[in-house]
Parts: C-alpha cells; sequence; structure tokens
C-alpha cells in the first residue's frame, strides 16, 4: 500500500500536482521495475492557499500491472500572517509650533 504525508503550505501558497503527488510514496516497491504513477485525481481539488485549513486530496497510484490503489493526501494551508491581513491607518498629526507631540497625538 502507498504512503501518504501530509503536505503544509503557507497561506497565499498555491499547492501544485507536484506538491500532492510528491507526498505519496510506494515503500518497498523494487526501483528496477517500472515505477508506478501518481496521480491527482482531480486538480480543482488543490488548495489555492487562500483558505486557511485542512483539504483531502484524491490521489490514484496506477501499477505497471494496470492495478491502482486509490489514496487522499491530506494538503494544510496555514493561517494568514497578522501583518498581510491587516493594515494599520495612518493619520497626519497637526499640531500648533511649540505643542509638543504626545503618544496618542
Amino acid at each position: 500500500d502507498p504512503n501518504v504525508e501530509e503536505v503544509n503550505k503557507d497561506h497565499g501558497t498555491p499547492t501544485t500536482e507536484e506538491d500532492v503527488t510528491g507526498a505519496v510514496t510506494v515503500p518497498d516497491y523494487p526501483s528496477e521495475k517500472e515505477q508506478p504513477v501518481i496521480t491527482v485525481d482531480n486538480p480543482d481539488q488543490l488548495p489555492d492557499g487562500n483558505t486557511p485549513g485542512t483539504t483531502e486530496v484524491d490521489v490514484t497510484v496506477t501499477y505497471p500491472d494496470g492495478t491502482k490503489d486509490h489514496v487522499k493526501v491530506p494538503v494544510t494551508v496555514g493561517e494568514e500572517a497578522d501583518n498581510d491581513a491587516y493594515d494599520p491607518n495612518v493619520e497626519e498629526v497637526n499640531k500648533d509650533h511649540g505643542t509638543p507631540t504626545t503618544e496618542e497625538r
């Protein structure tokens, strides 16, 4: 059976098919034989990186003899960093000449 590792992506970074297929391995499969082909069933399942959370992406492993295994690869998109999510508002401070500026104004 194939092994599946979780894929972790930073917020704002889209997930590629290569990210997902690279997370699937077939342990103990003889290296001298033709290797299985690993494909993403539906590329529309790939997270675009803008929604935090975990999505399971369906993957098919096709062996050279035509048999198949179906697995799900969990892809987790991180939370958006506060400095990307929020922009501070800046207001101009006007004071009469000679009036000190304080932290509040």
